[in-house]
């Protein structure tokens, strides 16, 4: 079976499988969490350790595991919201301002969050996450130095947000599989990342789309219905 035809299986799974899957990632994780947590106990008894060949090999596949498991959570969970209203400027501000102390060295995050946004309906917890993960993608995207950018307007009944990097593109071959889970070029990635957020996004009644010039950087934009009384779809 090919690569592509492996990914292709995961994902009629995942869409015919939610529930046994939600079931099997709680099952997994647990056990995983009692090792993840006793090989920490065990280098912190025993220090020396941090000095055998594989030790860290170890420790940094149990973190990428973790991660997995949360991911295909997040993923197979990603369209069920729990929508709420939302001032949308004083949220926006305090999600980036939060986020702003995490910004890795030398990058730098900008924002511009006018004060009077139209306010929207959607699930703040999902909502963050999807954010979340495009800003992270950005910073990735980024080199030895460089910026993210986070732009909010009111574009007639939506709101508009602009997430731009200066980082070095995405390059044209792949574009066409950007959101298919299990995809993914990155050493350490899990493929479910912009999955994730696209099926947020679309959840919400929304769309996401990009633009990207290799060696220049890319901008992703969402746009989401606004108004209080957006009709829940769930």
């Amino acid at each position: 079976m090919s690569e592509a035809e492996q990914i292709e299986r995961l994902k009629r799974i995942i869409e015919e499988q939610k529930i046994t899957i939600s079931q099997i990632s709680h099952e997994v994780r647990n056990p995983v969490t009692v090792i993840n947590s006793s090989l920490q106990l065990i280098e912190k008894k025993c220090p020396a350790i941090r000095e055998y060949p594989l030790w860290q090999d170890t420790m940094r596949d149990m973190k990428y595991l973790l991660r997995l498991l949360d991911e295909v959570s997040s993923y197979n969970n990603s369209t069920l919201l729990r929508k709420e209203v939302l001032d949308t400027s004083t949220w926006l501000s305090g999600f980036l301002s939060s986020l702003s102390r995490t910004v890795p060295a030398p990058f730098s995050l900008s924002w511009q969050v006018p004060p009077a946004l139209p306010a929207i309906c959607a699930d703040p917890l999902k909502l963050r996450r999807a954010l979340e993960n495009l800003l992270r993608n950005g910073f990735e995207a980024l080199e030895d130095q460089g910026e993210v950018s986070f732009l909010a307007e009111a574009k007639k009944d939506a709101l508009c947000l602009r997430i731009s990097d200066t980082g070095c593109g995405i390059p044209q071959e792949r574009l066409d599989t950007l959101y298919q889970p299990f995809v993914t070029h990155k050493p350490d990635g899990t493929g479910l990342g912009l999955s994730i957020t696209k099926r947020i996004i679309e959840a919400h009644r929304g769309t996401l789309s990009l633009e990207t010039v290799p060696g220049r950087g890319t901008t992703f934009t969402v746009l989401l219905p606004a108004g209080p009384a957006v009709e829940d779809h769930r």
